[in-house]
């Protein structure tokens, strides 16, 4: 461990193309062979993860999961506990790679970390759940319920993903649990609810969001804003028109923005 330790530790590797020049020694480690390693990779795993390596991280999680398979899933799912991976990283695409190859484990973990105790186990577990599940046609459920966690983190996680083809599996279901989200107490989930009703052009969803353009919180008027943008009722032109005049100065520009004609693309 100590060559891929000193080259890990190299900050002259982290710029572009440095995934490249650590791909023979990753590759050599992604192998079956290197399973005795599982316990000190998880200890690495976990030290960058603390440190908030994102480049590091990523190359652990390459090796365990080249290296161990279904075995490393506890240890990449822990990882992305404390790094839910929103830097673009590829942590999350080796979690499904293996979601792929090993289906039954894979959903066995999953389902444990959405009755964990703890909200950020939880957040895991239902993102695991919305790609294992991605259309939503058997897990629906399970996330739907999760829109009364008593978490906000959790809540408004569950209103992005209901947003996506998951919310699908369910759209009656899906839209009232999206509507409900915008009277939530938490800003936060009343956001995220906002944004997913972005699309949702009925006539209830345009009052709903005309509503939430007197919200309190400045991130759900910014949210209701752009969700207002192009629809028809006078309504919606009469919020925004009021939101270009908000005392926010993000408010203001995202509601002139969603004023403007569309562009043509002639």
């Amino acid at each position: 461990m100590s060559e891929l330790d000193a080259r890990l530790a190299m900050d002259v590797e982290r710029g572009p193309g440095a995934r490249r020049r650590f791909e023979r020694l990753v590759e050599q480690l992604r192998t079956p062979a290197a399973a005795f390693l599982q316990p000190e990779l998880e200890l690495r795993l976990a030290g960058y993860v603390d440190a908030d390596d994102s480049f590091a991280r990523d190359q652990l999680a390459h090796i365990l999961a080249g290296a161990c398979g279904e075995e490393a899933l506890p240890a990449l799912l822990r990882a992305l506990v404390r790094d839910r991976n929103d830097d673009g990283d590829t942590l999350q695409l080796d979690v499904m790679d293996l979601f792929d190859a090993w289906p039954e484990t894979s959903l066995r973990l999953v389902l444990d970390c959405v009755a964990s105790d703890d909200p950020g186990t939880r957040l895991v577990g239902l993102w695991g759940l919305s790609i294992i599940d991605f259309g939503g046609t058997k897990y629906f459920g399970l996330i739907a319920d999760a829109a009364s966690d008593p978490e906000p983190r959790v809540r408004a996680d569950v209103m992005s993903t209901l947003s996506t083809i998951f919310g699908t599996g369910n759209p009656s279901r899906a839209l009232a649990i999206l509507i409900a989200g915008t009277d939530d107490a938490a800003p936060e989930v009343r956001s995220a609810a906002v944004a997913a009703l972005h699309s949702q052009r009925a006539d209830m969803v345009t009052d709903v969001l005309v509503a939430r353009a007197d919200d309190v919180a400045p991130e759900v008027r910014y949210q209701a804003a752009w969700s207002l943008a192009r629809r028809p009722a006078s309504e919606a032109r009469a919020a925004l028109e009021r939101l270009t005049t908000d005392q926010d100065a993000n408010v203001c520009d995202a509601a002139r923005q969603a004023l403007r004609p569309p562009t043509s693309s002639l």
